[in-house]
């Protein structure tokens, strides 16, 4: 949500800016999934030019690159998103990931009339080099627009957004001492154990479609916004044919609202998501080909989330700090059938309710009148209530704007 609010507020901005930097981060984990620890950098660039006073470009351009250890049982990348339709096996390793990310568009306020349409694109990819090997390919494209009323104090604004959602999943064997076992999850804790060690290969796809509303103050005072987002994704294994063997739905609502003050600002957030998953059952196979017999919701969970984040700047001689802090609590309540007994460490995993807590330093020192050097170092901390187990993150970021 604070996302996609620094995002609308860029648009009505005072003063075009750029914004160059790399950063670095380390972190250690007790949570299987992810990981015991993982490094890694990215570089960043973001842009707002005012071609004149009437029109507005914008851009966000990022890499990243990302090494973990010792993660366990998930081999798919956006499993957060994909659960419960995962992939896994018992042995798992560390995983490299390379993430690529673009978001640009135009605005154009004219009196008191402002219009914007902008697109944006993840490609992701993430691959281990011992077996099983995993290659992760995702596309993320998403296209949205809005446009709202511009008033003394405020603007008003309405804005849409819809996309497309794909991964290819696959997993290799080379050695020669055998493979080990690949399950396809239609639970946290079942899996599909018609299809079990015989399909390596998946393909998701699906779309998101969302909408809101937003009020912005132009120089201070209070904002509001509130979000709806669908998002549907279709698992199929593919070994001949595509298979289709699951699909999610994602049904999520979020609201916020704040306070923005030249030095401060402060906001409290909430929102609930709905997920429901159909299982695709099949008769026996002639010829490589299934006949769907039905299809079953076999997969709920209601879930909900609260949280408040806010910021305080300090104009010194030299420059300016700003320290800001954040928490966000979430829980749900998961209706799926009893896991096994080989996944219940998994089940616990992926139905777990989180704390999540994080605080943020920045110092910006000018170098010239235009020309000013940042350093922001920034931490998280996610702890995970019904088994006590936690993810940590330490962040260093740096660079210039202009």
């Amino acid at each position: 949500m604070f996302a996609l609010l620094l995002i609308i507020s860029t648009l009505f901005a005072d003063s075009s800016k750029t914004e160059v930097g790399v950063l670095g981060h380390y972190g250690e984990s007790t949570y299987a999934i992810e990981g015991d620890r993982a490094g890694g950098f990215s570089v960043q660039a973001a842009s707002v030019h005012d071609i004149d006073s009437v029109s507005r470009v914008f851009g966000v351009a990022s890499y990243s690159w990302k090494q973990s250890h010792g993660n366990r049982f998930v081999e798919n990348a956006d499993y957060d998103l994909l659960c419960p339709y995962l992939t896994v096996d018992t042995v798992g390793g560390g995983l490299r990931s390379e993430t690529y990310f673009f978001r640009g568009g135009y605005r154009m306020r004219k009196n008191h009339i402002a219009w914007y349409a902008a697109l944006q694109f993840r490609a992701l990819q993430s691959y281990r080099a011992v077996d099983p090997r995993p290659k992760n390919k995702v596309a993320d494209l998403r296209v949205d627009a809005g446009i709202g009323y511009v008033g003394n104090r405020f603007t008003w604004m309405a804005f849409a957004e819809g996309g497309r959602y794909k991964q290819n999943n696959e997993i290799k064997f080379y050695s020669e001492l055998g493979e080990s076992q690949i399950y396809h999850l239609i639970a946290p804790g079942s899996a599909y154990t018609r299809f079990s060690g015989s399909k390596k290969e998946s393909y998701y796809h699906g779309f998101t479609a969302g909408a809101g509303v937003a009020m912005l103050p132009l120089h201070g005072g209070w904002m509001a916004m509130a979000t709806y987002r669908h998002l549907s994704v279709t698992k199929e294994l593919h070994d001949n044919t595509y298979i289709p063997i699951g699909r999610i739905r994602t049904h999520t609502i979020d609201a916020m609202v704040g306070y923005t003050a030249e030095a401060w600002q402060a906001m409290l957030q909430g929102g609930a998501h709905l997920r429901r998953g159909q299982q695709y059952i099949y008769g026996e196979a002639v010829n490589n080909t299934y006949t769907l017999l039905t299809t079953a919701q076999n997969y709920s969970e209601n879930g909900w989330h609260i949280g408040a984040e806010g910021s305080y700047t300090w104009a010194l001689p030299f420059g300016e700090l700003t320290v800001g802090a954040l928490m966000d609590y979430n829980a749900s309540n998961t209706s799926c059938p009893e896991p096994e007994p080989r996944w219940q460490a998994l089940y616990d995993l992926l139905t777990e309710d989180v704390l999540t807590t994080g605080a943020v330093i920045r110092y910006e020192f000018p170098i010239t009148k235009r020309l000013s050097w940042f350093v922001e170092p920034l931490a998280d901390y996610l702890y995970y209530t019904n088994t006590a187990r936690h993810t940590w993150q330490a962040v260093l970021r740096t660079g210039v704007t202009f």
